[in-house]
């Protein structure tokens, strides 16, 4: 026989407000946890890891936050003796930091490596113009001497030029007098025979340019070279010559230089 519940019997009354109290508790709490959850979610976000940014450029490290869903922005530019102009010294956070998706990330760009202005050094003798260099951190590079009306081992010319950029341990070449008897050969006859050198940079134009040097010797003249060279060549040219010879530099049959010894 079905069994049959009266709502006005006093026990049914009672065990139906328990049942409906229990899933009121239930709902609430359910609700709660929905809540909770979406809040926790909001406040901490996606984690996510920094990728490796050290010494990779800037461009490229940009677009790499940006994939991994981080917002990259340089905090500072520092002078760096290893990694190169442009690229990315360090990270804040740093490379593989688990941090939450959105955050920014400070990033500190090399500025290469610190320049130092190339002293001026013509003028000085040999040993303080070596003194200096070494002073600022510049090394001495090619020796050259040549004749000159100067001292001996006098500075007649530097390469690069004063005032110039160079980074550290980079090299400064000097030209030196040697006197004005600086490259003579006395022969046993009295006749005085200087020893000289010419140097010629072929410039832009043709790939093969015609370069020509002749000694001009009372009104006899010697080609003391004659080959075909192409645009940004250097040629040295080493030869002997009386006092008054005149030395003649010739491109594509045009005079280009013209020396009285």
């Amino acid at each position: 026989m079905p069994l049959r519940l009266s709502l006005n019997n006093p026990v049914v009354r009672t065990w139906l407000s328990g049942c409906a109290s229990m899933l009121a508790v239930v709902g609430v709490s359910a609700l709660v946890f929905v809540v909770v959850s979406i809040v926790g979610l909001k406040a901490g976000g996606e984690q996510v890891l920094v990728p490796e940014v050290v010494g990779q450029p800037e461009a490229e490290v940009m677009q790499k936050l940006a994939e991994a869903g981080l917002d990259g922005y340089v905090s500072a530019h520092h002078y760096h003796s290893e990694i190169p102009r442009g690229q990315v010294i360090s990270s804040t956070p740093r490379t593989l930091a688990r941090v939450r998706a959105g955050r920014r990330v400070a990033l500190v760009i090399s500025s290469g490596k610190r320049k130092i202005a190339v002293p001026n050094l013509v003028g000085l003798g040999l040993t303080e113009a070596k003194r200096i260099l070494t002073s600022t951190a510049l090394a001495v590079g090619r020796v050259t001497h040549q004749h000159s009306d100067q001292p001996a081992d006098q500075v007649v010319s530097q390469k690069p030029a004063a005032g110039r950029k160079l980074a550290r341990g980079e090299k400064v070449n000097l030209v030196v007098g040697g006197g004005p008897n600086f490259g003579q050969l006395r022969r046993p006859d009295g006749e005085v025979l200087l020893l000289r050198r010419v140097r010629v940079v072929v410039p832009v134009g043709p790939i093969g340019q015609h370069v020509q040097v002749t000694l001009n010797h009372d009104w006899m003249v010697k080609t003391i070279y004659d080959r075909i060279h192409h645009p940004g060549d250097e040629i040295t040219v080493d030869f002997t010559a009386a006092p008054g010879d005149r030395v003649e530099v010739y491109i594509e049959d045009q005079r280009v230089e013209r020396i009285r010894l």
